[in-house]
């Protein structure tokens, strides 16, 4: 498929609302049934697309290239399931990892706890309740990774991949159909039956029309085109050999889509055509034509600065970044992530999205992200981080995110720079969030911009031990961040992070007259000014 992409272009989708006809009903619920058998055969007798095309063609009596688009969605549907069943395990791991780790920890912490109240018992009666509390946390921490053992081990010896054609949730509805909403069983078969159907596709080639099966033709109004459908041989009886719709594509928010389409059916591009219903727009039917246009030159890079991108709990914050490191322009962009559906969250991403590419059009200047893996973050985020981060890791559509700002990014021409996301947040709060009156998110959009620029981050020369002058910017920010999560110091309390660390590490009258004072991070001492190089700092 990459390979097809470099050869053709770069890939856009375009799509529009079609006209209704009653043959997308069926054709709609017997390509689904058609696709359903693939996979079971691909899974089951590990069948090649090859075999599964010949299959498809005699068992249901339907075209060649109709048996061509099925075994390619099968196939990438069984691929899928295989990628995840990876993914799965990948994640189990890495939660039973870390929560072994808490508990250990947390283990140590309470066995010194016990040695300490068995000589001197508990100081008060809230430091006893809070002991008790622990050591039924922990139990209920090795009860979780007893759990996820078993999962894992599960997953491990299952051989057959699962998968739920329609919806999990309409799936389990059946077995409560009052608490659902339904009084028969034959209502609710109505909605699985709707689900499970109401999609078809057919693979494009390159000649005219863009595809075999699905063809679009160009009328002589602009931005209207016609969809002409060869019906498989079990529906032509009923409605004929080809039936013909039309649909119009407009242009919008910088998207020349009607120019698009004429460029690659001019240009005999293949064009893949889906056909599916939208149970939220009152049912109504789209076609999505996704197909190839010329490559744009990117025209907008780091020269001219750089736009700094980080996710927050409720918001991403955005930060122009001039060529020489400084702060021109910043903005908070509001997200709402709770209590959205997967559709309203994705639209709000695009819009998003699209606020954020043209801010770099009109600065003409590149894009940085993180190149986060947020998978692994997810399944780790229980253990490690807040729970509203945590909320919103979960149904944040990060993946879909990307994707959309990477091809924006293409199609306006902007470089997007992906940076490593290592201590963005810390050296944030400590370097500039006091600096320029910032929040944390800003900040740290600030330091991800002044990467992908190439600017290093030096840390305060007070937190600097001499030891440590000649290692790595980054050995420095480390030790900062293990000891601001190990005391756990609150974002808001770095707004003075002299005080705030040295506050933790010094005795109290030490840091009152002397606040810049050098200390050991990982002891908490104070450093001999005598013969400490930063003393007078």
């Amino acid at each position: 498929m990459l390979a097809m992409g470099k050869s053709h272009g770069s890939l856009r989708g375009i799509e529009a609302k079609i006209e209704y006809h009653p043959v997308f009903e069926e054709l709609g619920a017997l390509y689904e049934s058609w696709k359903r058998s693939a996979v079971n055969w691909m899974q089951t007798e590990k069948l090649s697309d090859s075999v599964v095309e010949k299959r498809l063609m005699k068992q249901f009596n339907i075209q060649w290239a109709w048996a061509d688009s099925i075994a390619t969605e099968a196939r990438t549907c069984f691929s899928q399931l295989k990628t995840a069943k990876t993914n799965n395990i990948i994640k189990l791991e890495l939660q039973i990892k870390t929560k072994t780790t808490a508990a250990q920890k947390l283990i140590t912490k309470l066995e010194k706890t016990l040695k300490l109240a068995t000589k001197k018992g508990f100081p008060h009666l809230q430091a006893r309740n809070k002991f008790f509390h622990q050591l039924l946390g922990l139990k209920s921490k090795i009860q979780k990774i007893k759990c996820l053992k078993r999962k894992l081990k599960q997953l491990k010896n299952t051989e057959r991949l699962h998968i739920c054609f329609g919806s999990q949730k309409l799936f389990k509805a059946q077995h409560n159909l009052a608490e659902n909403g339904y009084k028969t069983q034959e209502e609710w078969s109505v909605d699985w039956r709707k689900k499970r159907s109401g999609r078809f596709f057919c693979v494009g080639k390159s000649q005219p029309g863009g595809g075999t099966m699905l063809k679009v033709f160009p009328l002589q109004e602009y931005g209207l085109y016609q969809l002409e459908i060869q019906l498989p041989r079990p529906l032509q009886d009923k409605y004929g050999q080809k039936i013909k719709l039309e649909f119009s594509v407009s242009d919008r928010s910088g998207r020349y889509r009607t120019t698009d389409l004429d460029y690659a059916l001019n240009s005999l591009k293949p064009i893949t055509i889906s056909i599916f219903r939208r149970e939220h727009k009152q049912d109504n039917w789209y076609i999505h034509l996704s197909t190839y246009v010329q490559e744009i030159p990117v025209v907008h890079t780091r020269k001219n600065g750089c736009i700094g991108i980080d996710f927050n709990a409720d918001s991403i914050s955005v930060t122009y970044v001039k060529w020489d490191g400084n702060i021109e322009y910043l903005e908070e962009l509001p997200y709402q992530w709770k209590n959205q559906t997967t559709g309203q969250r994705q639209a709000t991403m695009r819009n998003i999205v699209a606020e954020i590419v043209k801010l770099a059009d009109f600065f003409e200047c590149a894009i940085a992200i993180e190149s986060l893996d947020f998978t692994k973050k997810k399944s780790i985020a229980r253990s490690e981080e807040s729970k509203v981060y945590n909320e919103m890791l979960s149904n944040l559509a990060t993946g879909m995110f990307r994707e959309t700002l990477e091809s924006r990014c293409r199609r306006f021409g902007v470089e997007l720079i992906k940076v490593n996301p290592a201590f963005t947040s810390v050296i944030g709060m400590i370097n500039y969030m006091a600096k320029y009156g910032l929040n944390s998110g800003t900040a740290a959009a600030l330091v991800i911009g002044r990467r992908a620029l190439k600017l290093s981050e030096k840390i305060p020369k007070c937190l600097l031990r001499p030891e440590d002058v000649n290692k790595h910017d980054w050995s420095h920010w480390r030790r900062v961040a293990s000891f601001i999560k190990l005391h756990r110091i609150r974002r808001t309390q770095l707004f003075q992070w002299r005080k705030a660390l040295e506050g933790i590490l010094t005795h109290k009258l030490w840091a009152e007259h002397q606040l810049s004072v050098q200390v050991h991070i990982e002891t908490g001492e104070p450093r001999n000014h005598l013969h400490s190089p930063m003393a007078n700092v």
